[in-house]
């Protein structure tokens, strides 16, 4: 018998296919042999759909890190069926079946798709059915002693809102009401400009500010990031990822020279004493897979570009940077390949052609 790779449980009489598309003037599959299926319980088929339509719904149990629409509607065949936006070059059709019968398909964006890949192969800890053996303490979220420090949001997403809410709480941050006065500036990224706007505004404050970004808002944040902006966390936002960016804000560590590509900092990983992962970014998909990794590492790694790609290095045991990699390559799953680099180890030298 076969089990559920969900909840490890029930026997797996579903199967979820995940297929890549790509928008050539129109969306077509992007490879036979890029699919990805999971084999889950009727349990969990049912939950993992209903996790999409919470999402697209704004109920109020979410998960920390689940998508939203966000007052956003679903109108078009082309609208991502969990948070509405509609994905410009990338996306993916979800397949439900039992046995041989089709019980539904779901359009996602390439966020919520790996989003709900990744609950398909490891539900157990979200739906507290167990703890999940990843790596020791990584999943874990620590956060330091912030008591007084002054934040100012302007956040729409209702995941991220909760988040916020929970650091404040839980760090004891005290709200202000002007963003000139806070020692921490929260702004969303939006299509039409609010973090850039923002950014102009605050002059030399500029430099205490977080961007909150999601999948779709590249040139907001970009332009945020050239006026000084601190950094950028995505949305959704997890507890960890927020707490990691508001303590980088008070060490005074933010901040610096960002890739135009991923618009990720600058980072030489080689220089320290722990081992560290490598990917090469695709030609002109640097901010997707900049957002991915963003997205689904924990909010105290160091992620940068490097060597003309993304590095990360995982605050973890040298022993433990096997595991990262793999759930980290699940997450971004065929669009990089993800190599395992020790300290000290000099630079793959690759040859660019052109003409």
């Amino acid at each position: 018998m076969d089990w559920c790779r969900c909840c490890e449980q029930g026997s797996a009489g579903w199967e979820l296919a995940w297929r890549p598309l790509r928008r050539y003037r129109r969306w077509l599959a992007a490879g036979p042999d890029r699919g990805e299926r999971v084999e889950v319980c009727e349990g969990c088929a049912r939950w993992l759909a209903g996790l999409v339509v919470d999402a697209r719904g704004g109920g109020e149990s979410r998960l920390f890190g689940q998508p939203g629409a966000n007052g956003r509607h679903l109108v078009f065949d082309d609208q991502c069926a969990a948070c509405c936006e509609s994905p410009a070059e990338r996306a993916y059709a979800v397949r439900w079946a039992s046995g041989p019968a089709v019980r539904g398909e779901l359009f996602l964006c390439t966020a919520c798709a790996r989003w709900l890949l990744g609950l398909a192969r490891s539900g157990r800890t979200v739906r507290g059915m167990g703890e999940r053996y990843l790596d020791g303490a990584y999943g874990a979220w620590p956060h330091p002693r912030l008591r007084g420090m002054r934040t100012w949001a302007r956040v729409r997403d209702a995941g991220a809102t909760a988040v916020l809410a929970a650091a404040t709480e839980t760090m004891g941050l005290e709200p202000c009401e002007a963003p000139g006065e806070a020692d921490a500036v929260l702004v969303e990224a939006t299509p039409s400009g609010q973090a850039r706007a923002l950014a102009a505004s605050l002059g030399p404050a500029v430099r205490r500010m977080v961007v909150l970004a999601a999948h779709g808002c590249r040139a907001d944040v970009a332009g945020a990031l050239e006026l000084g902006a601190a950094g950028w966390v995505t949305v959704p936002a997890t507890p960890q990822q927020l707490t990691a960016a508001l303590a980088r804000l008070a060490r005074g560590q933010a901040g610096g020279a960002w890739d135009p590509a991923t618009l990720l900092p600058a980072a030489d990983p080689t220089g320290g004493d722990r081992p560290w992962l490598w990917m090469p970014v695709p030609g002109g998909d640097g901010w997707e897979l900049a957002w991915l990794v963003r997205r689904f590492c924990r909010g105290y790694d160091t992620v940068g570009a490097a060597e003309g790609g993304i590095a990360v290095v995982p605050v973890v045991p040298p022993a433990c940077i096997g595991r990262v990699r793999e759930r980290l390559q699940e997450a971004v799953g065929g669009a990089a390949a993800i190599e395992v680099r020790r300290s000290g180890e000099p630079p793959a030298r690759r040859f660019e052609a052109a003409g």
